[in-house]
């Protein structure tokens, strides 16, 4: 069989400089940063549990198979594995792994670690190992077996010819085998002790307040790795955040801002941000209950918002508008149709007219005369809109929300939430409606395969991308056909039926496209990625595998 073969040909990408390891605690080098609000830190470090622990322990413990470096993708970072072959027919993907790897604890890294971990996700489902393994129950998923070769070579064979398959496979966070083996319930695993291969897998100094993250012995990072440990702080909310980075207490944010060159930048000399574009936010409704079940209910609550009001106030001018109600934009922009997408255009537009007429005509009136409209069987509506704590430029946009509903006559109002209990409530689906980001990737299916992928919609794990819970066959096939060749004329011709689907059928509601939120402090380090020099995303929350790339370029600066 005539295979696709990738190497890289880059080591991590960083200079390969020898540091003399610090004699005491005092002196050691410390990379302070903030992937999640919290109101208190828990003692739980299993890398697959997504309400805080894999912000922390992904990419810096637990390494990926395969880092793609997404904003350049000549210069992709090879992590546990070295290079990748796909199969020509498109139905297998075969890596050949680092070989001399050691776990934390001194045990050999193999093939037998990864031909587990497959087996272990396969074996519990309800365990989000974000491995997509095909089931012959339900014909769903794409990964049919994990199959060793040799001591370092795995093959991955699919269900159906998958031309993205390697980026979900990189994606794949090996468990030590001799560890995990063991663990009957790994999904409520605390892994107080950590065993990994990353930079950096030991915990110290663990309060309810901060814990550090120290470096791994064993770890093939620490010739060129300038950074002991990783500092996590308890913080919540972005005033309390930005502070902390103020005073010199945090070094890598990803926070949202307000008019920086007034509320940030002047707060101290070292203060720093980029925001290139990123991608879409949307408010993720839940259509398995009224009224969200209802079309012409939410094309109302799409033209009742008020946008440009979000945009230039409510997120201080630096979100940008979203052109049409397809859940992604700009970030995009290349794979959109805009000829098959302009009869939809007006579904972003501010027109509260168009709304009342169209609740009007759906029968979403005031029944009870007590001034907000009820559904069609006369039940009342009141919903929440669901936003964590702090989030001053969400908190902002869900109150003109509320306002530009209660202005059509529906009871919306805003609650907010600590983060934990904020993530907590969305994976039970059991929730009215979340201002909620969008993930990211090479390509828009890396958005939507997450938004409408049905095993994401399953009750007490519900994926954050797929809140709203409706199924769309139609955007399932043509997932399924766009990964399946890699014509790019065909997958646009997909990605085209994909865009109209949700248009047609509005299961989320866009708002704008977010900026890609970093801030960072020039006081302790550089080697900062900057708008000159964008060598990886600079994100520091999980799901940007580049991040601990990021963290292992930064070198201490020197001082007199």
């Amino acid at each position: 069989m005539r295979t696709i073969r990738h190497m890289a040909l880059m080591g991590v990408g960083v200079a390969a400089l020898a540091f003399t390891m610090p004699v005491s605690a005092q002196d050691r080098v410390v990379l302070t940063l903030h992937p999640i609000d919290s109101d208190a830190l828990v003692e739980n470090f299993n890398p697959n549990n997504p309400t805080g622990p894999q912000q922390f322990m992904r990419d810096f413990a637990y390494e990926p198979l395969w880092i793609d470096n997404i904003w350049n993708p000549e210069n992709d970072y090879p992590a546990l594995a070295t290079a990748y072959e796909i199969a020509d027919d498109l139905l297998s993907v075969t890596y050949t792994l680092r070989e001399g790897v050691k776990w934390s604890d001194g045990e050999d890294f193999n093939a037998d670690d990864v031909v587990f971990t497959f087996n272990y996700a396969k074996a519990n489902p309800d365990y989000p190992m974000a491995i997509d393994v095909y089931s012959e129950d339900t014909d769903t998923g794409s990964v049919v077996s994990a199959e060793k070769i040799d001591d370092y070579t795995v093959k991955f064979n699919l269900h159906e010819p998958d031309a993205l398959a390697k980026f979900a496979l990189g994606n794949i966070y090996p468990l030590p085998e001799h560890i995990w083996a063991e663990i009957e319930d790994p999904k409520n695993f605390a892994n107080t002790t950590p065993v990994a291969t990353g930079p950096w897998t030991n915990v110290e100094n663990f309060s309810r307040s901060s814990f550090e993250l120290c470096r791994n012995e064993d770890s093939r990072y620490n010739d060129e790795n300038a950074i002991d440990c990783l500092r996590f702080l308890q913080l919540n909310g972005n005033e309390q955040i930005i502070a902390a980075m103020s005073a010199g207490e945090v070094d890598w944010l990803g926070t949202g801002l307000t008019d920086p060159e007034i509320t940030f930048t002047p707060m101290s000399e070292f203060n720093n941000y980029w925001l290139p574009p990123g991608g879409d936010v949307n408010l993720q409704i839940n259509t398995t209950k009224a009224p969200f079940n209802n079309l012409e209910f939410r094309k109302a609550l799409s033209v009742a918002i008020d946008r440009d009001t979000i945009v230039e106030i409510s997120t201080f001018g630096l979100t940008t508008h979203t052109r049409f109600p397809i859940g992604t934009g700009e970030a995009y922009a290349t794979w959109i149709d805009e000829a098959a997408l302009e009869p939809y255009a007006w579904l972003m537009a501010y027109d509260p007219d168009k709304a009342i007429e169209l609740l009007d005509a759906a029968g979403f009136v005031d029944a009870d005369n007590d001034g907000w409209r009820d559904n069609p069987d006369g039940t009342p509506i009141s919903f929440e809109i669901n936003i964590p704590n702090g989030w001053t430029d969400w908190i902002n946009s869900g109150q003109t929300i509320s306002e530009n509903l209660q202005d059509v006559g529906v009871n919306a109002v805003v609650r907010t939430m600590d983060q934990g209990a904020w993530n907590d409530k969305a994976r039970t689906g059991d929730f009215d409606s979340y201002i909620m980001w969008t993930n990211g990737g090479p390509t828009p299916y890396n958005t939507y395969n997450p938004m409408f992928n049905p095993r994401n919609m399953d009750a007490g794990r519900v994926d954050y991308q797929a809140m709203h819970q409706m199924r769309l066959p139609e955007v399932e096939d043509a997932l399924a056909a766009f990964r399946s060749t890699a014509d790019r004329d065909e997958q646009m011709a997909q990605m085209t039926n994909i865009h109209v689907a949700v248009a047609e059928n509005l299961p989320v509601i866009g708002l704008f496209a977010n900026p890609t939120w970093y801030e960072y402090s020039t006081r302790n380090f550089e080697g900062w990625v900057t708008e000159e020099n964008p060598y990886v995303r600079p994100v520091v929350f999980e799901g940007t595998r580049e991040r601990v790339i990021h963290a292992l370029s930064l070198k201490p600066i020197a001082r007199d």
